[in-house]
């Protein structure tokens, strides 16, 4: 056998196997879509259970609520409970996390947040926040759900937290609001953990009729590309801008510190002059589902990106 003749041979059997497919590329699994009406009942349940300020009896059933709908979906959630002191004394805080973890191996990660708490208003005895905290704590569920009936989360574990005491009882400091998200953003710096997190997706007010989300220019620069980039090709694109009113304050920020990346997705303009924040104004009939969808397929595709680089 000449080597002339060995050459031909190995041209003519990779020509075979080319055109048997073999050694081509596989292709690429779409991004599952959301379930928009599912995400908006999810909703209505949280609102039905009424306020949820954290520490409260009201707070500590929506946990459980989240516990019940992340095992139902196939999930082993774990909660963190622990108690702080705040300008109204001693209060309880629960935070919620589950992992839909990646394969071969590799230990980077994800974290999809959002807060199931609302804030204690003076002269409010009733304030549902159906935007502020319902809306995001709905999408983050049907995120779930979509996600573990798919192959297209790819190969990063993807933790989905859920923070309690992001409100701030008086005013926003290092010892008040954020609590949940500062727990964990800690937790993950003494394990060494922050160091393998590629990316920390906040969701918050996302329900809005009127959707227009308002990314931070100071966000992840990466982040912000790729969200606005998927929703100019999901045909979205005009719901999302940026907030030019300087940065935003929200859980989001305790790992931003860490150097991980971040993309706090938030609908900042709810209401006339967002008058509807943080009044008894925010209530489930100024949602759209049709907005869990546009917010949800764009973070949907966003994690399946990641997950595929």
């Amino acid at each position: 056998m000449t080597d002339s003749w060995f050459t031909r041979f190995l041209l003519v059997l990779c020509l075979v196997l080319l055109a048997d497919g073999c050694g081509s590329a596989p292709e690429a699994v779409p991004p599952p879509d959301i379930d928009a009406a599912n995400a908006f009942r999810l909703v209505g349940e949280i609102c039905d259970i009424g306020p949820r300020p954290s520490g409260s009896d009201g707070g500590a059933r929506t946990a459980q609520y989240i516990v019940d709908t992340a095992t139902a979906y196939g999930y082993e959630p774990i909660q963190d409970t622990w108690t702080e002191r705040t300008a109204r004394g001693s209060v309880e805080f629960t935070n919620i996390t589950a992992e839909l973890g990646g394969g071969g191996g590799d230990e980077s990660l994800i974290i999809i947040g959002t807060h199931f708490d609302t804030k204690i208003l003076a002269g409010t005895a009733a304030f549902v926040g159906a935007n502020d905290g319902a809306s995001s704590t709905a999408l983050v569920l049907e995120l779930m759900r979509a996600l573990k009936e798919t192959s297209a989360a790819g190969r990063s574990t993807v933790r989905f937290a859920f923070f309690d005491g992001e409100e701030a009882f008086g005013q926003y400091s290092d010892s008040d609001g954020l609590h949940g998200s500062r727990r964990m953003a800690r937790q993950l710096q003494e394990s060494g953990r922050h160091r393998q997190c590629r990316a920390m997706i906040l969701l918050d007010m996302v329900g809005d009729k009127d959707l227009t989300v308002t990314i931070s220019p100071t966000d992840s620069r990466e982040l912000r590309t790729k969200l606005f980039y998927i929703a100019e090709q999901q045909g979205t694109r005009k719901y999302f801008g940026y907030f030019m009113k300087g940065s935003i304050l929200d859980d989001h920020i305790p790992f931003s510190r860490l150097g991980i990346p971040v993309l706090d997705i938030i609908d900042f303009k709810y209401g006339p002059n967002n008058s509807y924040w943080h009044t008894d104004q925010d209530t489930i009939d100024k949602l759209s589902a049709d907005s869990l969808a546009i917010v949800g397929n764009a973070v949907i595709a966003l994690i399946c990106e990641l997950n595929s680089e």
